[in-house]
């Protein structure tokens, strides 16, 4: 059939010759062939090479022209690659044509392929770590002027993103102790404009845990550029002890340029009082900073695990919060009966007083102050039916176990979307 179709189609070339019209050969294979190469700082994981599979999204726009939805020809066109730069078509219906009249076209592309919205905006999230090459956001807009007779669309990528290494060791040369670094108070989304490079970020301000090498010593992040470090600062954990380190301290590197990495040396003196100290040079032209930060806090272990089996401690719930689908256990102490731990009570001789959409746990079955508390929501008539003292009073001083949301709550740390629950002394 293939043949068939191919001796039809050479057939009608030549009767079109016949008829006095010139036959164009190149009207016949008008697919784009692409090259791309990975220019700038290496931020990305694979050092700057391309992986196999890697997929690029293409646009061909006419030249000279801003996208838009009369300029763009071919939107968002997945190619993926070998590994070895060339790119070709995901898929049939991905495959992009030259104009077939033989004007000009100009052709901007993006890693990693995604999903663009009205605007040719890319979302980006930084949030998880894991897989720094998906984040790792890439963009081309050099090839431009060209047309069905050209060999090829050479792409050059160039880092939108920044990135921020942090290597650590310690005063005495003592092995470092199941080491963590986070990045604390900056903004982790955004969006990246196609047509004009710009970005713009969200107002909601998060965390980002950063990777740990194979070996505890080095920690690397992606992040989004911040014009001011106002903020934002390092939480390193090892072993028991916690240092902080603000950013904005710094007088070199007040900023995280688009395409530019950072590194931060840093030196815990694990003596006490335990201190840091921490160089800082800029990947580009490398200004250099030393200060000395002293220990911030003394980590937390909890007791519990937040299992059904094992759950959290109040005290555990406090200093881990928040998160989400755990369980924690206490002794039903009393109620509240306005919208704050503030309003807590432990009479329960007055049904009418008695709010049935929370109930007060406490480590001690006995315990009265307020401030102790922990609030428990219960949403649901089921929940309100079996833990709230305005239906069981007779729950007063028993322990029990729930599974919920640790997360603030009247005005506290306390559970709210609980799902389950299961009472540790005898059932009422």
């Amino acid at each position: 059939m293939k043949i068939r179709c191919s001796f039809l189609f050479l057939m009608l070339l030549f009767l079109l010759a016949c008829e006095g019209e010139k036959i164009d050969f190149s009207i016949i294979n008008r697919s784009i062939k692409v090259n791309a190469r990975i220019d700038g700082v290496k931020t990305r994981a694979t050092n700057d090479t391309w992986s196999e599979g890697d997929a690029i999204g293409i646009y061909m726009i006419a030249a000279g022209e801003a996208p838009s939805a009369e300029s763009v020809l071919v939107k968002n066109a997945k190619y993926t690659t070998q590994g070895d730069g060339g790119f070709n078509p995901a898929t049939v219906a991905n495959d992009v044509k030259f104009p077939i009249n033989g004007s000009n076209v100009d052709f901007i592309a993006y890693y990693p392929h995604g999903t663009i919205n009205a605007a040719f905006e890319y979302s980006i999230d930084v949030t998880d770590q894991s897989n720094q090459a998906v984040i790792d956001l890439l963009y081309s807009d050099n090839s431009k002027n060209l047309n069905k007779n050209s060999a090829f669309v050479d792409l050059s990528f160039s880092h939108q993103l920044s990135k921020i290494i942090v290597n650590l060791k310690t005063i005495d040369g003592s092995a470092l102790i199941n080491p963590s670094v986070t990045i604390k108070g900056i903004r982790t989304r955004g969006f990246f404009s196609l047509a004009d490079k710009t970005q713009r970020v969200t107002a909601t301000k998060g965390n980002i845990e950063m990777k740990m090498n194979s070996s505890g010593v080095m920690a690397e992040a992606i992040v989004l550029p911040t014009a001011a470090l106002a903020g934002i600062t390092l939480e390193i954990v090892n072993g028991d002890y916690g240092y902080v380190y603000d950013l904005s301290s710094a007088e070199n590197v007040t900023s995280f340029q688009s395409g530019y990495k950072h590194t931060y040396t840093i030196t815990l003196d694990t003596r006490a009082p335990l201190s840091a100290v921490a160089t800082i040079s800029n990947w580009m032209d490398g200004p250099n900073e030393k200060v000395t930060i002293v220990k911030d806090f003394k980590v937390y272990k909890p007791v519990g695990a937040g299992t059904q089996e094992n759950p959290y401690t109040i005290e555990d719930a406090r200093n881990i919060s928040p998160v989400n689908g755990v369980w924690v256990k206490g002794f039903i102490v009393g109620h509240y009966t306005g919208t704050s731990v503030g309003s807590f009570s432990n009479d329960i001789t007055n049904p009418e007083i008695i709010k049935e959409t929370s109930v007060a746990l406490a480590v001690s079955a006995t315990e009265a102050n307020a401030t102790r508390t922990y609030p428990i929501q219960l949403s649901t008539n089921d929940l309100k039916a079996v833990l709230s003292l305005k239906s069981k009073p007779e729950n007063l001083g028993k322990e029990v176990k729930v599974k919920g949301n640790i997360a603030n709550y009247y005005s506290a740390i306390g559970m709210t979307g609980v799902s389950a629950y299961e009472f540790i002394t005898a059932d009422p």
